[in-house]
């Protein structure tokens, strides 16, 4: 039941993710039709694109875990309040520089953190499937 469960949060939380793409892209489009991308980290923390990759690795490593855990929930929300922050402010470059440089400084640490750990969570649980095979 529990396993179950699980893929039923899971192919929701694709569908709502894609479903939010859906909305969100034509609307983004729209908008910037006429203004041309800059290859800045303010404009790179304004895609999402690195909060996006942030909550891929903790989705993967919520995933091996048993247990909700606290340190993940805090990277996400930490660097969710950073964005939007950034966001808010976009236009007053004082404040949105340290508030984008310090969100993408969160997305980068905590992607590679999650990633590391979630190498190591993965061949602990390869190991033990192995010696439970053996």
């Amino acid at each position: 039941m529990n396993r179950a469960l699980g893929l039923i949060f899971v192919v929701g939380y694709l569908v709502l993710c894609f479903a939010t793409l859906a909305y969100w892209l034509p609307n983004f489009f729209a908008v910037n039709f006429l203004h041309t991308p800059e290859a800045t980290y303010r404009y790179l923390a304004a895609t999402g694109l690195p909060f996006g990759m942030l909550l891929v690795t903790v989705i993967a490593r919520q995933s091996l875990k048993v247990y909700f855990s606290v340190v993940m929930f805090f990277q996400v929300f930490a660097s969710g309040a950073f964005l939007y922050a950034a966001l808010y402010a976009f236009y007053f470059p004082k404040q949105a520089n340290f508030f984008c440089a310090a969100h993408l400084f969160l997305c980068a640490t905590g992607i590679i953190w999650n990633l590391y750990q979630h190498r190591k969570e993965l061949a602990r649980f390869q190991r033990a499937a192995e010696a439970a095979a053996a």
